[in-house]
């Protein structure tokens, strides 16, 4: 069979130039693009004698021919690299400032054939299969605006560069935005939480909208988890919270529901991201201004279980032009008595201790965030981000003694007073730069943190034995200091390839000191020996590359980062120092495959490898007396733990998901819970021998009726643990359903529940969790004023227990908190200027603190 006239070109081009070329045999409707790598002055001179008639026309562009023919004239065998064509554009209002989140209809003699929306600067790229000399039209709209048709006949894309688009001030005046986004958005490598909006967006902290969010779970101590029970790294507007998860828990609940906009979950994150955070990335986006004027939101909650907890904070933003302001301000206190808490300890010889605790707690919490950024030009950016927040945490602690030796039974009562002032304070510089429409870009940061903490705990006991009777006091103060910068770079090609690289450099430095004293003879006296100052300074230099590419319906992504950790501590009281150095190595691979593109069904698989640092208080050769039983001790000699983890997932029907993991640990990093001897139990984290970790996780939004709409997970795991032949293993389960019913005119109703197994940690084994949250919210004068009635734990069912059974020692405690409460919040929200639009209608694809702990 003689060979068509394309095929004959290629053979010539490959014979007079020596070059092959890559082909594939699907055809876009009946024109075809071939791309093929050449010389530009080894085939200029070629083309014009042997180019087919038929064909429509050739371009050069760089070291690539693009040619461009009929279809009838291909062979239909693997003979061709099909791609199909594109036109680029931007959206802007009359005052030239980019609009985002634009939507864009394509249509072809007025029939849709493709779409899409634009990016945070108004820009926007889609690809179709044009035909030459054909007549397309786009329609443009966005809320606040008038819709625009816009005729083009194609190659002739030049009305598309600037499409502006002019306010509609009638419907900026009226208009009532009654669709909401959808709570969850799943997308190739995470899914995305829609706070703002949702029924999660009012009278909530931070750590209570993650605790509520789909896929997360919070446990009873703000231990943050994604799937399993591994540590998760979480991030802010970008930026990595190097936080204990004590710490990171308390930040949380400085932050507002009202000033989140969204939160993304990255369960095994690609290698543009650091390699902390076994168990994944929790990034957390704070909401900014979009459009000329002012706007903001004022709010309010009184929440009642055993004692009253109120709230309150406001928030606005402001932009004028190329200027844009934000900031928010918040509060809270709160009261509450924990009482009727036990701790039951049998010892080898069988002697055993029984402590019952009341527990009163006086906190108060307020949090601020403010920043400016600025339009350099029409695609440079600056901005700057200030924060910071502080607690007072008054706490007193009344136990009951009764221990019951097999010569003697001792009784006692002991009381502490517990007082904690952390405050973080932190500043953010970044710079954009988009380098062309296809989203190429270079973006800087740099960041600085300060952490501080005043600490003491005072403490005494009394015995019907005076001989352990006791009074002392802890005085535990910490400073920490981060600095960062990164940079990255990301580079779009052709034929859908993606190249992303970066490097950076973080500095910390923490000063621990702990002060003992004890009371004797009317007088507070040092304890040398067990009153200890410590510095720790770390230094990291990270790099990464990644390179993604799509090939038809496949999309392969391969990265790799290096993290090099320079670390060294001194201890001032004892003069010893220690130093260490290493590098670790961090690829991912990422392959999807699209099944559906228009119910979103896929197919993925992945694999990276993570690793978790000791937190920086872990490393402190201290010893601290928390009480006469218990003992908590530092571990110099911690080593980092490297987690291999993979994923296989499959994406399908309206949003469900379906996905099995595994994992293994090494030198896994926990609290070992030891018995000592004396009756005194220790605390001190240790590397286990290793840590294996599976598990099967299902999502589910399902909506029953129009008013009636539910988002279900549910995750079955394995987790097992060993360390000096001890080994703890066991099969959990998490589940959570969220239901939403949407009363028109009326109200809308919510219920959440959420179910816990027992499940492992370190050496310990904790009970299950059960409780249901109900809120009603009704929305008023346009949804400027948010109303919302809301109940906690209803059926008081949440509590928490713990179980230990290790060298012949048996420890189990429980406590149950005011978990049922009731509660009421008001939001407010006001405009001024030029209106803005409905922040609900953004489109969610907008694209370091984890370690210092207290």
């Amino acid at each position: 069979m003689e060979k068509q006239p394309l095929v004959q070109l290629f053979d010539h081009i490959q014979k007079s130039c020596g070059y092959s070329m890559v082909y594939s045999d699907e055809i876009v409707s009946d024109t075809i693009l071939v791309s093929v790598n050449v010389k530009r002055t080894a085939v200029s001179d070629l083309l014009d004698g042997i180019l087919p008639k038929k064909l429509l026309f050739y371009k050069m562009m760089s070291d690539r021919m693009i040619v461009i023919g009929s279809a009838r004239f291909v062979k239909k065998s693997a003979d061709i690299d099909l791609m199909r064509s594109s036109v680029s554009g931007k959206v802007v209002d009359q005052t030239n400032n980019g609009l985002p989140f634009a939507s864009l209809g394509l249509m072809n003699a007025g029939v849709y054939v493709s779409g899409g929306v634009s990016n945070e600067n108004g820009q926007f790229h889609i690809s179709y299969g044009f035909k030459n000399d054909t007549k397309y039209s786009f329609k443009i709209s966005s809320v606040g605006y008038q819709p625009l048709l816009l005729d083009f006949t194609y190659p002739d894309t030049a009305v598309l560069a600037k499409i502006v688009l002019k306010e509609d001030r009638n419907t900026l005046n009226t208009v009532s935005i009654t669709g909401n986004r959808p709570l969850i958005e799943r997308k190739t490598d995470r899914y995305i939480i829609n706070v703002e909006g949702s029924v999660l967006a009012d009278g909530n902290t931070g750590l209570e909208v993650l605790r509520k969010s789909p896929g997360i779970w919070v446990n009873s101590d703000g231990a943050i988890k994604i799937k399993g029970n591994q540590s998760v790294m979480v991030m802010i507007n970008d930026v990595v919270q190097r936080m204990s998860e004590d710490e990171l828990a308390e930040y949380l609940r400085t932050l507002r529901s009202e000033d989140i906009k969204r939160i993304e979950v990255i369960s095994n994150p690609p290698s543009e991201f650091e390699a902390v955070g076994s168990g994944g990335i929790i990034h957390i986006v704070l909401k900014k201004a979009r459009m000329d004027g002012l706007a903001g939101q004022v709010s309010s909650s009184y929440k009642y279980g055993n004692r009253p907890f109120y709230a309150g904070g406001v928030s606005a933003d402001y932009k004028l032009k190329n200027l844009y302001a934000q900031g928010s301000l918040s509060f809270a206190k709160d009261k509450s008595d924990y009482l009727g808490g036990t701790t039951t300890i049998i010892y080898p010889d069988q002697s055993t201790y029984a402590g019952r605790t009341d527990r009163y707690n006086n906190n108060s919490r307020d949090q601020y965030r403010f920043g400016l950024a600025y339009d350099l030009s029409k695609n440079q950016l600056i901005g700057l981000q200030v924060v910071g927040a502080g607690s007072e945490m008054l706490q007193t602690f009344k136990t009951n003694i009764l221990l019951n030796k097999p010569t003697e039974v001792v009784s006692g009562d002991a009381l502490s007073d517990w007082v904690r002032k952390p405050k973080t304070t932190g500043a953010t510089l970044n710079y954009l730069l988009l380098l062309d429409s296809t989203g190429s870009k270079l973006k800087l940061i740099g960041d600085y943190v300060r952490s501080s903490k005043m600490e003491e705990n005072d403490f005494t006991s009394q015995y019907t034995d005076p001989s352990r009777n006791s009074r002392y006091r802890n005085n535990t103060p910490n400073v920490t200091n981060i600095y960062s910068i990164q940079a990255d770079y990301t580079k779009v090609f052709d034929h859908k390839l993606e190249l992303k690289t970066g490097v950076k450099y973080v500095a910390a430095k923490r000063d621990n000191t702990i002060l003992k004293e004890n009371f004797v003879a009317d007088e507070w006296l040092k304890d040398p020996g067990a009153s200890n100052q410590f510095i720790y300074d770390e230094n990291l230099l990270m790099a990464y590359g990644t390179l993604e590419k799509s090939i038809q319906k496949t999309s392969i992504k391969l990265g790799l980062r290096a993290e090099e950790t320079y670390m060294k501590g001194n201890s001032i009281t004892t003069g010893k120092t220690f130093s260490r150095k290493y590098l670790g190595w961090f690829p991912t691979v990422f392959l999807v495959q699209k099944l559906n593109e228009k119910k979103g069904s896929s197919i993925y698989i992945n694999y990276s490898r993570r690793l978790k640092r000791p937190q920086f208080s872990y490393l402190n050769p201290y010893r601290l007396q928390l009480n006469d039983y218990e003992v908590m001790t530092g571990n110099p000699d911690l080593l980092p733990e490297y987690t291999h983890k993979v994923e296989l997932g499959y994406n399908f029907w309206n949003g469900f998901s379906a996905d099995i993991y595994y994992s293994r640990t090494e030198n896994t990093i926990a609290s070992l819970v030891n018995p000592i001897g004396d009756n005194v139990i220790e605390y001190q984290p240790r590397n286990f021998n290793n840590s294996s970790d599976y598990g099967i996780g299902i999502d589910a939004p399902v909506n029953l009726f129009k008013w009636w709409k539910t988002y279900n997970s549910f995750v079955l795991f394995h987790l097992a643990t060993e360390i000096n032949n001890f080994k703890v293993d066991r099969y959990s389960v998490y589940a959570k359903s969220m239901h939403t019913f949407t009363l028109r005119n009326l109200f809308d109703l919510d219920m959440y529940a959420n179910y816990n197994s027992p499940y492992v940690t370190a050496n310990s084994r904790m009970g299950y969790i059960f409780y249901v949250d109900l809120g009603l919210t009704k929305k008023m004068f346009s949804n400027k004023i948010r109303l919302r009635l809301s109940a906690t734990d209803i059926f008081d069912t949440f509590k928490e227990q713990e179980f230990t059974n290790y060298k012949d020692t048996k420890i189990s405690s429980y406590q149950k908190r005011p978990t049922r409460t009731f509660g009421l919040s008001l939001s407010y929200s006001f405009t001024a200027g030029k209106k803005f639009s409905n922040k609900k209608i953004e489109q969610s694809n907008e694209e370091e603190r984890n370690r210092i702990g207290n």
